[in-house]
């Protein structure tokens, strides 16, 4: 007997998940605020021009900074707030010596104003990056030894007829990462609000979204995308990216699993590749003191990372124990620490109260 219609049972398809609209806080680096910036900040903040030399360079000249690149970063009095915003940030991330940071950012500024460089702003870590040709001679043509071919001998890529340092893209996108993590600490902390930059001279610049926290670290991911096209991996650019991963921890707004966890599983990777994870006195004669402690507190900040990223998202760390034989670095005087150190300056210990310039809470966090 066939059932009346009413009582027919009719099968309903499932209803597709809904796709939201894009929106200001999926974008990295934007903040709480979708008005401040909006998706304007996902097109990159400086144009590809402001990258290049002058035309008297060559048309083969390779993405470098450039004074025009610089005006990008904060001027004063705003710069001065964020470097010490970013300087009591790093209190609790030790992972590299912050005033000498410091003075290469300074350096930095003194170069584009007087179009002359001083040491600090040069890769301050070691010579120059290697482009990728001298990194293919050094993987065939010489030993294993890091620092033991060409790039140890000073060879770089050929500049603009001169041989005077020039900050590096690593570096420079190192910078914009201390200053989006300046800028957004200075925010949350300030009572009036955050002072931007002034706007960049460049038609296509940011405009409204000049100077605050989402453009600067924009600037820091274009800057190091450029980097990794060009030269080789170096210490600036792992910087670059530990300093990322705070902004975007400190920020809150992207999730460890959409931004943080691949970030930190690069950094793992480029760490390795670069040799980070073996101790730097098992190649004698290669570095100094100042970049063997740098190279160690490195490797032991990605070390921390890949712990923290995988317990968040419930997986295994990528650094397994008896994989790496980087030693724990050592407790120094940050103040009195410096690339022409022959001994570690070790913090006083009998002072009346501790100091901000001892390393210690570093080593504790890696033990």
């Amino acid at each position: 007997m066939r059932p009346p219609p009413a009582s027919s049972i009719v099968k309903l398809e499932p209803t597709p998940v809904s796709i939201p609209s894009p929106s200001s806080s999926f974008a990295p680096g934007l903040g709480s605020q979708p008005s401040s910036g909006g998706l304007a900040t996902l097109h990159p903040p400086a144009p590809y021009d402001a990258f290049l030399p002058p035309p008297s360079a060559g048309p083969s000249a390779l993405p470098q900074v450039t004074a025009a690149l610089i005006s990008y970063l904060p001027a004063e009095p705003v710069r001065t707030r964020y470097l010490k915003a970013f300087r009591e940030t790093m209190l609790l991330h030790p992972s590299f010596n912050v005033p000498h940071f410091e003075q290469r950012i300074m350096a930095v500024y003194t170069w584009a104003e007087t179009g002359e460089t001083s040491s600090t702003a040069a890769a301050a870590y070691g010579s120059k990056p290697m482009t990728k040709a001298d990194l293919a001679r050094d993987i065939f043509f010489s030993s294993a030894k890091p620092g033991s071919s060409s790039r140890a001998n000073g060879a770089t890529a050929p500049s603009s007829g001169s041989n005077t340092p020039k900050p590096t893209l690593s570096f420079f996108s190192a910078a914009c990462a201390a200053f989006a993590l300046g800028a957004l600490v200075a925010r949350d902390d300030g009572p009036g609000g955050d002072p931007s930059a002034p706007s960049p001279p460049s038609p296509s610049g940011p405009g409204d979204a000049s100077g605050t926290p989402a453009m600067l670290f924009a600037l820091s991911e274009q800057s190091l995308q450029l980097f990794e096209k060009t030269a080789a991996y170096d210490i600036d650019s792992v910087i670059a990216m530990i300093l990322q991963v705070l902004y975007m921890l400190y920020e809150g707004q992207m999730s460890v699993a959409q931004g943080v966890f691949p970030l930190v599983g690069k950094m793992v990777n480029v760490a390795r590749m670069m040799g980070l994870a073996m101790d730097p006195d098992e190649f004698l004669g290669t570095y100094n003191l100042f970049e063997a402690e740098t190279r160690r507190r490195i490797w032991w900040e990605v070390f921390y990372f890949d712990l923290f990223a995988a317990d968040c998202m419930g997986q295994p760390p990528l650094i397994a124990d008896n994989t790496h034989t980087t030693r724990l670095p050592a407790d120094v005087d940050e103040d009195k620490f410096t690339p022409s150190c022959v001994a570690v300056p070790e913090p006083d210990e009998f002072g009346s109260a501790p100091s901000d310039a001892s390393s210690v809470y570093f080593s504790l966090k890696c033990r």
